[in-house]
């Protein structure tokens, strides 16, 4: 037999049998004890029956002609038999046909008499001779009293099962309402636009537990939707950005290679002029790819690592590494790098302080300038600042060259227009901000505050 699938069917089943068993227990336990108690008053209506025999003992050792034991009334349910060793001499009351003869040993017991059981009381009496009297009574009363208490107990078992029923039912429906209610929340998160619609938190403890652990398996798939959301978005705008951004340079480059196709007579000067507008294309591309990698890999920020970086050690590589790419810049540390640590993404940061070195290195030199880089701690921050003595930017310019392609008024051809963005966005993903500013040296002051935290 199947398990009902219903809640409410169970618990009511479950209602029910544990009813049904306390109800057999205890109506056993009534039923035994109705038939102790019973068995205990017959016990002692026979010794008071035999009590009034034997007070009167017989003048003569022939005690089969005495007439107490002739006393008791037809119709009593009861008969007493006297006998002299196997032979039974007297019998009065209501004897059955079947009698059985009188037993040696004294005391109560049970006997069985043309089906039906019996109560008997023997005792030997001590006369000439030692007859022995056996008084008898029958079960069938105690046994009738049994039966009807047995059926009124069923009666009222049965009838208490039904009600337990009913009202486990009931009791059940109000119980799980609760229930209800949050399964019909449930049932309306069909999207990830509904993972942020908390579940009813109502009812019963162990209702409000599962609504809670739902709520929060429902925002961590909404978290994980929104970075898996924030993902494809920023890979769609890769591909838009790539795709739209991509398409001068390989126009210019395809026009350069139709020249040297369609004129094989070039001199070797107007040759290497093509292969280096070409090459200068390349690298545009190259980095411009970079750039819009490196604004995609931000945008995805929660799959990536985050531990503490000693941001002094970040500072002095890209100071390195821009040394070497710019071998015409003089790079300045100025003052001491303070030691100091930040936790987010090494590489996001490494970002941070490369674009902000070539973005001065291109756009913010004189002849002979020179850019400093410093670390320092103010207010619970550590300040990454760089400054070049170039032209700097106009105030009203600088909100929207923190914006992708977006490009100054006197931007050099081979720039990106993505320096200036991914400071920004890295500086935002790391808790952090970046204030654009003027330089005592006269060009542009680009500060970048990010919290500090534990020491790597």
């Amino acid at each position: 037999m199947r398990a009902p699938q219903s809640l409410r069917a169970r618990i009511a089943l479950a209602a029910v049998a544990a009813v049904a068993l306390c109800g057999i227990l205890a109506g056993g336990l009534l039923l035994a004890a109705v038939e102790r108690d019973g068995r205990q008053q017959l016990d002692g209506e026979l010794r008071e029956r035999a009590a009034s025999i034997l007070p009167r003992p017989p003048d003569r050792g022939d005690y089969g002609r005495n007439r107490g034991a002739q006393s008791l009334l037809k119709g009593s349910g009861t008969f007493a038999q006297v006998a002299y060793g196997d032979e039974v001499v007297e019998q009065a009351g209501d004897v059955p046909e079947a009698a059985p003869g009188v037993p040696d040993d004294d005391g109560f017991a049970t006997v069985e008499i043309a089906g039906a059981p019996w109560r008997s009381l023997t005792y030997t009496i001590a006369v000439a001779g030692n007859p022995r009297l056996q008084v008898l009574s029958s079960l069938a009363p105690v046994e009738e009293r049994v039966d009807s208490i047995r059926r009124l107990v069923l009666l009222l078992g049965f009838s208490a099962l039904a009600l337990t029923a009913l009202a486990a039912w009931g009791f059940t429906t109000v119980a799980v309402r609760p229930l209800a209610r949050l399964r019909a929340g449930a049932a309306r998160v069909s999207g990830a636009q509904d993972l942020s619609t908390p579940l009813p938190d109502d009812g019963p403890e162990e209702v409000r537990q599962l609504a809670g652990a739902l709520n929060e398996m429902l925002a961590r798939l909404g978290a994980s939707t929104a970075a898996t959301e924030r993902a494809l978005e920023a890979t769609r705008r890769f591909a838009a950005d790539a795709g739209h951004e991509l398409r001068t340079p390989l126009t210019a480059m395809r026009a350069n290679l139709d020249t040297l196709a369609r004129n094989p007579g070039l001199s070797a000067q107007e040759r290497d002029a093509l292969v280096a507008d070409m090459t200068a294309e390349q690298d545009r591309m190259v980095h411009l790819l970079e750039g819009l990698q490196a604004l995609a890999r931000g945008e995805a920020s929660d799959s990536l690592p985050r531990e503490p970086v000693e941001l002094g050690d970040v500072l002095d590589a890209a100071v390195h590494g821009a040394r070497k790419r710019h071998p015409g810049v003089r790079f300045e540390l100025a003052g001491n790098v303070d030691e100091g640590a930040v936790d987010g993404w090494e590489g996001g940061l490494r970002l941070i302080v490369d674009n902000l070195l070539d973005n001065a290195a291109l756009h913010g030199l004189r002849d002979g300038g020179s850019v400093a880089v410093g670390l320092e701690r103010d207010d619970g921050r550590l300040v990454v600042r760089v400054e070049d003595d170039g032209p700097g930017i106009a105030a009203a310019e600088r909100e929207r060259l923190l914006e992708p392609f977006a490009r100054g008024r006197d931007a050099r051809p081979d720039g990106t227009g993505l320096g200036l963005a991914i400071v920004a966005q890295q500086a935002a993903l790391h808790g952090g901000e970046l204030v654009l500013g003027d330089s005592p040296r006269g060009g542009l002051a680009v500060e970048v505050r990010l919290p500090a935290g534990a020491e790597a």
